[in-house]
């Protein structure tokens, strides 16, 4: 049975969560009060768990695109000089990385702050502490590259519909680098509060031994009346979404040939999970941004 699936099952790994660590949650409760008093935001409403951005609402957005080009052009390089035999293609095609791509190492977001600094900006950390309540971590700074299938129209692993396993709440940020329309595979999810309603309905619909399945069909969303909700994010380069993936049914990646896509990727975590490793030393008189970013730091 997957806890996750139930009202009270979530409940309890939110009182489990606290408990674990009960001092450390209260801090980080009563850091983003404060700060959200200082940059007050309620631009993610609860029910909904999204926010959509058009170019050049948060400052910055123009250099940091500039910067995640030029790493986005040297990392494809490398990764398109890979010569595989045909077997090894194979075996890639059945996986997600043969669809999609993390293109950054820590070390590349050591050789440009700028990318944590936008990061943790505020006019974007405020609307994110203001949905979850909390100082989360910054758990991950990268550039997902997403290209087509060998069959583009046969969907596996992420280009299913799911909520993803961190915690009970988080936030994810996808900054287009590039123009998105639909030959590009665009992110796309239904909002919190019909995303629940819909997960209820695909289960009850599934026999029995498969309702705990963590991906859902197009045709099981559709037969429970969820596509109809399904918000797809397309727009010119700079445009951005903030969603909680955790609570929010989300997939893409759905390539066309041909066509591309490229995000900058931001995660924010109120768990504590595996994530990059980044420089916090600077901020270590900045009580928030220090507190998103210390579990993650270098070792010094």
């Amino acid at each position: 049975m997957n806890i996750r699936a139930s009202a009270a099952g979530r409940a309890a790994l939110a009182a489990a969560q606290v408990a674990s660590e009960p001092i450390e949650y209260l801090s980080r409760r009563h850091a983003a009060a404060g700060y959200n008093r200082r940059f007050p935001s309620a631009q993610v409403p609860r029910a909904q768990g999204y926010t959509l951005l058009r170019n050049g609402t948060l400052p910055g957005t123009d250099r940091v695109i500039a910067i995640c080009r030029e790493l986005f052009a040297a990392r494809k390089a490398e990764f398109e000089a890979r010569v595989l035999t045909p077997e090894e293609q194979a075996r890639e095609q059945k996986k997600k990385a043969g669809f999609l791509r993390d293109l950054l190492e820590d070390s590349d977001v050591l050789a440009h702050p700028e990318l944590v600094d936008f990061a943790l900006s505020d006019p974007l950390l405020s609307m994110i502490t203001g949905y979850l309540g909390v100082v989360p971590d910054l758990n991950r700074v990268d550039i997902i590259y997403s290209r087509p299938r060998a069959n583009p129209d046969h969907f596996i692993k992420s280009q299913l519909f799911h909520q993803d396993p961190e915690g009970l709440q988080q936030m994810k940020v996808f900054l287009y680098l590039f123009d998105v329309e639909e030959p590009n595979g665009p992110f796309f999810f239904i909002p919190a509060a019909e995303s629940e309603r819909v997960v209820r309905a695909v289960r009850r619909q599934r026999p029995r031994g498969e309702r705990d399945e963590t991906r859902f069909t197009d045709v099981e969303v559709e037969r429970a009346g969820g596509l109809k909700s399904a918000v797809r994010v397309t727009g010119p380069a700079g445009t951005a979404v903030l969603v909680d993936t955790s609570r929010c049914l989300h997939a893409g990646s759905r390539v066309h040939p041909g066509h591309f896509r490229a995000c900058l990727f931001l995660q924010y975590c109120t768990s504590r999970e595996g994530g990059q490793t980044f420089d916090a030393r600077r901020f270590r008189s900045d009580r928030v941004r220090w507190m998103a970013l210390r579990r993650h730091a270098f070792a010094s």
